[in-house]
């Protein structure tokens, strides 16, 4: 009974911790960053986010920009021109222009116009600068430890008044607040030190004396949306004013003692209260104060909240943190919690290391099974059809079951396998199938045991899962050897890696509503869709591991909630994807499935389930995770999705290792950059600003005129590309967030590659142009040069043609001269043996008288010349009549007429051609040094002609006529012409005068009768 008594007193001692955390608070997630990490400084005096989505913070080692995951610190150095070594107070104007005021440097206002200093030299009373504000005219105020001034939009500096009897001088400014009416409040570290800026003074507001006794300090203020002031008094806690005038407010936290130093209005109407001791937050009527680690006496500085409604704090000793809304609720327990289950009434059962807990719509309650099962180790709770409960122990009491009023109890000492029970499941109304490490057991209705070891089939006995299916099929999972189907009680297979199942260590079994299997495995997750269960052996075996998306190999469990999302969970902790993709994955319809999973910066601030551990989807959707440190709770309707589209800022771009734009400390709308020829490498930095999950953040990119698309989304945030081609180029950037939305527009940054000379197109234009240039005046004067050389080549073939043919005229002139033209001809044409018969010619033979005598004694040359002068006159006449010169013989002359061209009129050509050899023969001799004196003999008849010789031709006549002719030479009277009796006979009649008939004695003739031509 004290035990009893004991255990109840420890469990309500363990539990006060998990639910003394105010529940406000239960959704936020805390992170805090300091000196310890990158942050430059522990001490926080402002933080401020930029339009550009940066948090700049503010400390005594100058200026961080954070974009989530990295800082950059900025100050005073040899390499820049800033102007402060530490920053104190930070605003962006509605300009963006950045004012940061330094612990002792002034002001310094950054814009893209540069960079511009304000100190005690140009009108600031004091160069401790302690707070900004910019009011609707968009005058700047400054606060300093020495009084305040604005600078107009112009940029002129005034110095505000002070109504008469307060002091402006000396005044050390802490903050101002810009009302919704324009009007400007200021609190300084004076006695009643709160004044209203109206009609061109500073005005004090004392109606708060009375609430602190006569003098009061204000630490702070704000206008809530309903235009009411609230305004920390110091250690006198808040006051509200309002138009019906001032109310103390209690608020029941630390805030009602502790002075307020900060305090922020949300976009919901929740105020936010930074005291010296902690975080207080108004909300609905209601305070909550935050007592978790972290805050809970750290002096706070400043609030703000980012434009995603994250809750940033400055603090003074413990850096800055955030608060953000997390996805997760998180009951937190100092035992691993192994499984989760509901029963009927809609209570929660978990089964931890230390015993049975259960609650009520999320509040603790104890009762019987509770106390009895208190300190003891838990694997596995389940709720049966009828409501009650099953416990498996992993000690004695072995398996229980709870009805809601008595706990029954199964060990080996009542026949069941073993003590070390993993886990238990009812089939039939009081039939349960108990699994143990040391083999599986049947209870039946009637408290009989039958037991399942090696010997009885089971090649494993240490059972991890259990599951009956839609068709009354038992699978039973075990730690190395598959999985085994039962039915009735019999064994009917064994399903095996070997089979196609991806691991034999089994930690979950499922069934989807279409009737396929899900089994988690330490080597993958195995999908059996449409398997029939009574029939043996799946046939299809989807598998999927780290190669497919999921990014483990050893999957814990798989739920699907009411949003049809499969939640995972694993050694990496607790993952979720749609269903459906997981399905085309397993399927191979997709190559990888994209999954999410989930981190402290969703709220899920534990160290993740085990491998043993069973989960939940209770009636309402939401899903339990048993955790080794407690119970995370995820509620499909009320999480919410960040919406808020992410921005994405160039942080720098290096090219060649020199710095062009470097947007670290503000963001320049950059205008094109110029890459000068021969630029080898260009490396940009580019970061997403989404402060949910900022580790989460991926891109795509894309290069114009380098890519044609959008890379795929990765999380690399520097792109480097090396040797552009020449032309304009444009990187764009965007950034998709923790929830998959994507940043509203690309960020762009526009290259201008500068060419080579060579790599510009009007180059090679030109060069084209110059090269076509050349080749045509190349080919003009090649062509030149051919028509040159064609025309003096054609000049030569004329030449040559005109000497071939002059040489040709020689040599026919020449043939002709020693053969007759018709011979010549046929000679040309290649016939060399000539021969023809004439029935009827004219033969005439000539002979000089006396020439032997004559030309002795006489020089051979003149001999000659004087041949070739008497005979020329000859052959002159005899081309003109047409008689054809046969040959000269010594000192005769033959010819003949009727061949080889026959003519009928041959006896009278030669006639005339012989007296005309008279005639020529007188003229010659008119002149003549040798004068000569010829007789001429003819003969008319029948001859034959032809030319003889091979290398030297020669054309002649033969026959009777011949010799005749010859004869008739020879006995002719010198001077005078004798003819036969045929040649009479053809010109008897023709008119030519003959003399009397001469018979004469004719050498080879005998008697014949011839005539003289007169």
């Amino acid at each position: 009974m004290k035990k009893g008594a004991l255990l109840i007193i420890l469990v309500f001692l363990f539990s006060i911790p998990l639910f003394c955390q105010d529940p406000f608070f239960d959704n936020y997630v805390y992170q805090s960053w300091n000196s310890f990490g990158t942050l430059n400084g522990t001490t926080i005096t402002d933080i401020v986010q930029t339009s550009d989505g940066y948090i700049n913070i503010g400390t005594y080692e100058g200026l961080a920009r954070f974009d989530g995951v990295a800082f950059t610190t900025h100050k005073r150095s040899a390499e820049n021109d800033l102007s402060f070594v530490s920053v104190r107070a930070i605003l962006e104007d509605s300009r963006g222009r950045l004012w940061l005021g330094s612990n002792d440097e002034g002001v310094q206002c950054i814009s893209g116009d540069g960079k511009k200093t304000y100190n005690t030299q140009n009108g600031l009373p004091n160069n401790s600068i302690r707070c900004f504000v910019e009011d609707n005219n968009g005058n700047v105020w400054i606060g300093t430890a020495a009084g305040v001034v604005y600078i107009t939009p112009e940029g002129h500096l005034f110095t505000p008044q002070f109504e008469a009897g307060t002091v402006s001088k000396g005044t050390i400014a802490i903050s101002f607040c810009c009302d919704k009416y324009g009007n400007i409040w200021l609190i300084t570290a004076n006695e009643n030190g709160l004044f209203l800026f109206r009609d061109g003074l500073f005005r004090a507001r004392r109606e708060f004396a009375a609430f602190t006794g006569g003098t009061f300090f204000a630490t702070s203020i704000c206008q809530d949306k309903e235009g009411k002031f609230w305004i920390g008094l110091g250690d006198h806690g808040l006051v509200r004013l309002s138009e019906n005038g001032v109310e103390q407010v209690f608020s029941g936290t630390i805030a009602d003692s502790s002075p307020t130093t900060a305090s922020y209005v949300a976009p919901d109407g929740t105020i936010w209260f930074g005291t010296e001791r902690g975080l207080v937050v108004y909300s609905e009527g209601q305070f909550h104060e935050y007592t978790a680690s972290g805050l809970n006496s750290a002096k706070i500085n400043k609030i703000m909240g980012d434009r995603e409604n994250n809750i940033w704090i400055a603090t003074d000793r413990n850096g800055i943190g955030k608060l953000t809304r997390g996805k997760f609720k998180i009951i937190r327990m100092e035992d691993a919690v192994n499984s989760i289950a509901e029963d009927r009434a809609g209570l929660v059962w978990i089964g931890t290391d230390n015993g049975v807990l259960c609650y009520d719509h999320d509040k603790p309650v104890t009762n019987a099974l509770t106390e009895y099962t208190a300190g003891l180790r838990i694997r596995d709770v389940c709720a049966t059809k009828n409501g009650d409960l099953l416990v498996s122990c992993y000690t004695k009491p072995g398996q229980l079951r709870y009805d809601g009023e008595t706990i029954q109890s199964w060990t080996t000492d009542d026949g069941l396998a073993g003590n070390k029970v993993r886990v238990a499941i009812e089939t039939k109304p009081n039939e349960l199938y108990v699994g143990t490490t040391t083999g599986l057991s049947i209870i039946h209705a009637d408290g009989s045991i039958r037991n399942f070891k090696i010997r009885d089939g089971l090649e494993n006995e240490y059972i991890m899962a259990l599951y009956e299916d839609t068709n009354g099929v038992i699978w039973i999972g075990t730690d190395g050897g598959g999985i085994y189907l039962m039915k009735e009680e019999v064994l009917i297979s064994h399903i095996t890696s070997e089979k196609g199942l991806a691991g034999n260590v089994i930690f979950k079994i499922t069934q989807e509503l279409d009737g396929s299997f899900w089994i988690c495995s330490g080597s993958g997750v195995t999908r059996c869709p449409n398997f029939d269960s009574r029939s043996g052996m799946p046939y299809i075996y989807q598998n999927l591991n780290s190669d497919n998306g999921i990014e483990t190999d050893s999957m814990f469990q798989l739920l699907v909630d009411g949003t049809n999302t499969l939640w995972m969970t694993s050694n990496h902790g607790i993952a979720a994807a749609p269903l459906e993709d997981i399905i085309d994955t397993a399927a191979g319809r997709m190559r990888k499935v994209s999954v999410k999973f989930y981190n402290r910066n969703d709220g899920l601030d534990s160290d993740g389930p085990t491998s043993t551990a069973k989960s939940l989807v209770d009636r309402y959707g939401r899903v339990w995770f048993a955790m080794v440190d407690g119970i995370a709770i995820y509620d499909p309707k009320k999480s919410f999705e960040n919406t808020v589209m992410p921005l994405v800022q160039i942080q720098s771009v290096v090219v060649d290792n020199v710095v062009v734009l470097d947007n670290s400390l503000y963001t320049f709308d950059p205008s094109s950059i110029v890459l000068n020829p021969g630029t080898k490498r260009v490396d940009i930095t580019y970061t997403g600003l989404s402060f949910d999950a900022p580790e989460r953040i991926h891109f795509t990119h894309k290069l114009t005129n380098f890519e044609d698309d959008f890379s795929a989304a990765a999380d690399v945030r520097t792109m480097s590309y090396t040797n552009l081609s020449p032309g304009t180029h444009i990187f764009f950037v965007n950034a998709i967030n923790a929830d998959g939305f994507y940043s509203d527009s690309a960020e762009a940054v526009l290259f201008v590659q500068k060419p080579y000379i060579y790599q510009m197109p009007a180059f090679w234009v030109v060069l084209v142009l110059v090269v076509l240039g050349g080749i045509f005046l190349l080919f003009h004067y090649k062509q030149r040069r051919i028509l040159r050389e064609n025309a003096r080549l054609e000049k030569m073939v004329v030449q040559r043609t005109s000497e071939l043919h002059e040489a040709k005229e020689k040599s026919d002139y020449l043939l002709r001269a020693i053969l007759p033209a018709p011979i010549a001809e046929e000679l040309k044409n290649e016939i060399h043996s000539i021969g023809q018969n004439f029935d009827d010619v004219t033969i005439l033979f000539s002979d000089i008288v006396g020439f032997t005598t004559m030309s002795s004694g006489r020089p051979p040359d003149e001999i000659v010349n004087a041949l070739n002068d008497l005979f020329s006159l000859f052959d002159v006449r005899a081309e003109r009549y047409g008689v054809e010169k046969i040959k000269t013989i010594g000192d005769a002359y033959m010819a003949s007429c009727g061949l080889p061209t026959p003519n009928e009129d041959h006896a009278m050509i030669m006639i005339k051609f012989a007296k005309g050899m008279l005639e020529d023969l007188k003229e010659y001799n008119k002149t003549a040094k040798l004068p000569f004196q010829i007789r001429i003999g003819l003969n008319s008849g029948p001859a034959t002609a032809g030319v003889i010789g091979r290398t030297k031709f020669i054309y002649d006549v033969w026959g009777n006529t011949v010799n005749v002719a010859s004869r008739m030479e020879s006995i002719a009277t010198p001077g005078e012409i004798r003819v036969s009796e045929n040649v009479y006979m053809h010109l008897k009649d023709r008119g030519i005068k003959f003399s009397e008939p001469i018979e004469c004695d004719v050498k080879g003739k005998g008697r014949m009768i011839t005539y003289d031509v007169l």
